[in-house]
């Protein structure tokens, strides 16, 4: 098979902006509708919008306090007192432990980035493999379409041969039955075709009013033909985004247990003061005090926890990542090389082979060379083998998209 030239499959969709019967939808417009009507994707940039901002409530300041104090207050005629003052009191955390907060929200944020890259690696998956089963749901449409026409031919070929008398009642009525049932097996491709298309409008997030259809379809997709080696695509496992986001997750978990741990530490008061001893503000004074956590035990113990919890659960769920993708990539590899050591031969053999056997038994039957049961067979072979290479060309996209989540490139367009 010739790299960038690999057999045509199938049918696009009307775009998604105007779906107007003269106007087309590419798989890229396709995948970009998906992004942006993607429920999940946009709850994830909503959280990732909520992230961004959450440390600056989180600095570790809280907002100052302004206070009025008198004190000596005398309880005869005027208003004689000992002292007033206007304070301004400001606590912070310790600087420690906000630095280590600020930090491990930082990683959240990045992991958050990550997740979002991996769900659009996924939606593009899901977005291109509905594509693909449309695709396929036409060429299978036309492939069933031929099978009524050779089913046709058939009948004509052994209806001639009865009104001759050199035929029986038997093949006619087997000839009738194929006839009727390859025109059963055509109507059962419009309902895989509609399923494939509401799959795709699906996955698209396309509005139920846009969903028509007067969508029209083009006759083209293209794919790379590409060389990976097994031992290749596995290396880059860890340079998925999926796994990168737990890396930042389990980084942000370090820091949070640093910040729970570091609260040992004393938070920080101050008070500044004007003070007035009955002859107006002319003094001012100040004020700093600690907060001593001598509680520390109880109140910060449950938080270390919490985050050692945290910490193990992120662990495992990156052991999860790795074995999945492990085994996803495994499934996409072998399966692609099969479906494509099946695609070429059928595309250097079989195809041309099957044709011609199917031709040559046809003429033969007429010429009364050979029986019907060796024209079924020569049907069914040429039939079989089509849907087949079909079959194995839908999978070989399909895995195609799969691939394309590692490896980071477009390979299917």
């Amino acid at each position: 098979m010739n790299k960038h030239h690999l057999i045509v499959i199938g049918l696009l969709l009307l775009a998604v902006q105007s779906f107007g019967q003269d106007s087309l939808l590419t798989i890229q417009t396709a995948v970009q509708s998906a992004y942006t009507r993607n429920a999940e994707l946009q709850q994830l940039y909503a959280q990732l919008k909520q992230k961004e901002n959450v440390w600056r409530s989180e600095t570790g300041i809280s907002a100052p306090e302004v206070s009025y104090f008198k004190e000596g207050i005398s309880s005869g005629p005027g208003d004689a007192f000992d002292e007033q003052r206007i304070t301004i009191s400001q606590e912070i955390d310790f600087p420690l432990t906000t630095a280590y907060r600020l930090k491990g929200l930082k990683e959240e944020v990045q992991a958050i980035e990550l997740r979002i890259k991996a769900r659009e690696n996924e939606i593009k998956a899901a977005v291109k493999g509905k594509y693909v089963e449309v695709l396929y749901a036409l060429r299978l449409q036309k492939s069933r379409q031929h099978q009524v026409e050779l089913a046709q031919e058939l009948y004509n070929a052994v209806y001639t041969k009865f009104e001759t008398g050199m035929g029986n009642g038997i093949d006619l009525a087997n000839a009738e039955l194929r006839l009727e049932q390859s025109k059963n097996n055509l109507d059962q491709t419009e309902w895989i075709l509609h399923q494939a298309r509401y799959g795709l409008f699906y996955a698209m997030g396309l509005p139920v009013a846009d969903q028509k259809y007067s969508i029209q379809f083009s006759d083209s997709l293209s794919a790379t033909d590409i060389e990976i080696s097994q031992i290749m695509t596995l290396a880059v496992q860890e340079n998925q985004p999926d796994f990168l986001s737990t890396e930042h997750e389990l980084s942000a978990t370090n820091y949070f247990l640093k910040e729970a741990r570091s609260n040992i530490l004393p938070d920080i008061r101050l008070n500044l003061y004007t003070q007035d001893y009955g002859s107006g503000y002319d003094y001012r004074g100040f004020e700093v005090g600690l907060k001593i956590p001598i509680w520390y035990p109880f109140d910060q113990r449950g938080k270390i926890n919490m985050a050692l919890a945290r910490q193990e659960e992120v662990q495992w769920k990156q052991q999860e990542i790795r074995l999945d993708m492990k085994k996803q990539i495994e499934y996409a590899w072998h399966n692609y090389s099969v479906s494509r050591k099946i695609i070429e031969r059928y595309n250097t053999t079989m195809q041309s082979k099957a044709a011609h056997l199917q031709s040559l038994t046809l003429k033969a039957y007429q010429l009364g060379e050979v029986d019907l049961l060796n024209l079924l067979n020569a049907q069914q072979t040429f039939l079989s083998g089509e849907e087949g290479y079909l079959m194995a060309l839908r999978d070989y996209y399909l895995q195609l998209v799969s691939l394309e989540k590692y490896l980071e490139q477009d390979l299917v367009y």
